[in-house]
């Protein structure tokens, strides 16, 4: 039989029928079941149990076979929407949180947490009239076991984190980012979720611990001070934003400072222990760390070094010092010291000044005084090529130099010295340099020392000489002047800041007081000397001249002409002389003696 043969009319109103009677039996069975929710609401309704009937008349309210009671079930429903609000949370929350736990988001987990705090503050009142139904409905969700299991499977993923940065003990960049971010993740899951506040508390401190203090040492064991400092600091700001206080960092940082800064002591490495001092004060200044065993370790430290830098300024050992005191410096300020130990040097080998002065031999010839021209230091020298070179040292440690002309007869020089006479009358450094001479006489050759330079004040031959504080002349004695004049006594006097020859010195003359003829009505009936230039008036008598003014000589008139020294007395008489404007009335000079200038200086 084919199948078009088997599918006769008979065959297919048979199977139209049955095709009508599955949707009536569907409807007779969804008619039946709304039925029963109901009359099962009610009853539940009725016993008290709001969470069954609940559940009942949501499921009416769903079957839409029949129109049966809706306006009871509307009602129970709005009724009992509080329960059904619970329920529909805790059915959300529960399918996030399963979202959130395969794919291991954090974040989401706190945001569920939040949630589920929310939900339990507004049904968990206690005593209120939700609180049974929230726990029911808490309970049979299983939403509190999928929470704790979530936290405690971030945990203890996070806690082993952080255990595997503590036995690596690094600290580079983005490692020790992400390992960070671990702590401030454990430190958001509730104390519930550890057993109570204090064991999340031992147990975070102990772990957060063992994994700081692991960094530090590491850091301090590869000698890395500084980072070690700068991640300290970095480590308890983050914890401060945290609010969390983790006391071991500052226990850690001050016991590896102390290995650290004893080891640069130990091994007289200053410069090295003076920059690890610097970085740890300015990391507590950073901390608010105003006293630590550290912080004395360096201040009794660096006291001890400074005693040290005096006792070898006391012992000689200036470079030394200075050296010491240079390392000292990004700790301490050392410049007073420095400044000290550079005077004392230069006070005990004043050469130092003069330039080139370190290179032993640079000068043949030195001199040099303490604390006078107001300079702390000053300094002569004659160089290789026979320079005289002057050098000073202010009393804030500035030098200054200065250099001459080749000195006359540099190759015989004997002596170097400061006239301190000649410098105390001219009111600056005066240097002389001393040239011996067989015949017993020396070539005496003096210069000033003036900021604008060095200028030449003398030259005579003599065995001596000495400063008239008087009139600032200059007596050289046993001196060698020209025309085979020799063993005599010569006066020089200044001119245009130079000292020239002037006249011999008589023995008479001892007993007279030089002065200028200008002033010799000042002087009556005294014994006095003056320098003059004697001529003949047309009348024949002998005249003095001298600053512009005659004077008539009587007594021991000398039978010369031309410049001289005469002495004598003044007794306030007068008489007349021929001038080249007529007669005058000029002083009368009794002379005693007379001595002819005429000779010049070699």
């Amino acid at each position: 039989m084919t199948i078009i043969r088997a599918i006769t009319l008979r065959n297919i109103m048979i199977i139209l029928c049955i095709l009508m009677l599955l949707p009536l039996g569907q409807k007779a069975l969804g008619i039946k079941n709304k039925l029963q929710d109901v009359q099962e609401a009610e009853k539940l309704y009725a016993a008290g149990e709001l969470i069954a009937a609940e559940n009942r008349y949501r499921q009416a309210a769903a079957n839409h076979a029949i129109s049966y009671k809706e306006e009871e079930i509307s009602a129970r429903l709005a009724e009992l929407a509080p329960i059904t609000s619970i329920r529909s949370s805790l059915s959300r929350l529960s399918l996030t949180l399963a979202d959130q736990l395969t794919v291991k988001d954090f974040a989401g987990l706190m945001e569920s947490y939040a949630s589920l705090l929310s939900l339990k503050s507004k049904y968990m009142t206690p005593g209120g009239p939700y609180e049974a139904y929230y726990r029911q409905l808490s309970a049979d969700s299983g939403l509190s076991d999928k929470m704790t299991a979530g936290f405690r499977l971030f945990k203890e993923e996070y806690l082993a984190g952080l255990a595997a940065g503590s036995s690596k003990g690094t600290d580079s960049g983005t490692d020790s980012d992400s390992t960070d971010s671990l702590k401030w993740s454990l430190l958001q899951i509730p104390a519930d979720y550890y057993g109570g506040i204090a064991a999340k508390d031992k147990l975070l401190a102990a772990s957060f611990k063992a994994h700081d203090t692991a960094r530090l040492k590491a850091l301090a064991a590869a000698g890395s001070f500084g980072p070690m400092l700068e991640s300290a600091l970095s480590m308890e700001e983050a914890y401060k934003n945290h609010s969390y206080t983790a006391p071991w960092l500052s226990k850690q940082v001050q016991e590896s400072a102390s290995i650290i800064l004893n080891k640069d002591l130990d091994g007289g490495n200053t410069a090295a222990f003076a920059g690890h001092a610097a970085r740890y004060r300015s990391y507590a200044a950073s901390a608010g760390i105003t006293s630590s065993k550290v912080l004395k370790l360096i201040d009794s430290s660096i006291a001890r070094l400074l005693r040290e830098g005096a006792r070898h300024v006391r012992g000689g050992r200036y470079a030394d010092a200075i050296r010491l005191y240079a390392e000292l410096a990004p700790v301490q300020d050392t410049s007073g010291e420095t400044a000290a130990a550079t005077l004392a040097w230069n006070l005990a080998e004043p050469l130092r000044l003069l330039p080139g002065g370190e290179v032993q031999g640079s000068y043949s010839l030195t001199a040099s005084v303490t604390d006078k021209y107001g300079a702390k230091v000053a300094v002569a020298g004659v160089d290789a090529g026979g320079k005289l070179v002057y050098a000073e040292m202010s009393g804030d440690g500035t030098v200054s130099t200065r250099t001459g002309e080749v000195i006359q007869g540099s190759g015989m020089l004997s002596t170097l010295s400061f006239d301190e006479a000649l410098s105390a009358y001219s009111e600056v450094p005066v240097v002389v340099a001393n040239s011996g001479e067989t015949d017993g006489r020396s070539i005496f050759t003096g210069y000033t020392i003036r900021p604008e330079g060095i200028s030449l004040l003398f030259s005579f031959t003599g065995s001596s000489y000495e400063l008239m504080a008087e009139d600032g002349s200059i007596r050289v004695m046993n001196t060698d002047l020209a025309d085979g004049v020799a063993g005599r006594t010569a006066i020089f006097r200044q001119v245009n800041g130079a000292y020239e020859f002037s006249e011999l010195y008589q023995e008479s003359a001892a007993t007279y007081t030089p002065i200028d003829a200008a002033q010799l009505e000042l002087h009556l009936n005294e014994k006095v000397m003056f320098s003059c230039e004697i001529i003949i008036d047309s009348a024949g008598r002998t005249v003095a001249r001298a600053n512009g003014r005659d004077l008539l000589l009587q007594g021991e008139v000398p039978l010369f002409t031309g410049p001289a020294a005469v002495s004598g007395q003044f007794g306030n008489e007068f008489g007349e002389v021929e001038t080249e404007i007529g007669v005058q009335s000029v002083p009368v000079f009794m002379v005693d003696s007379a001595q002819s200038l005429s000779l010049m200086a070699p």
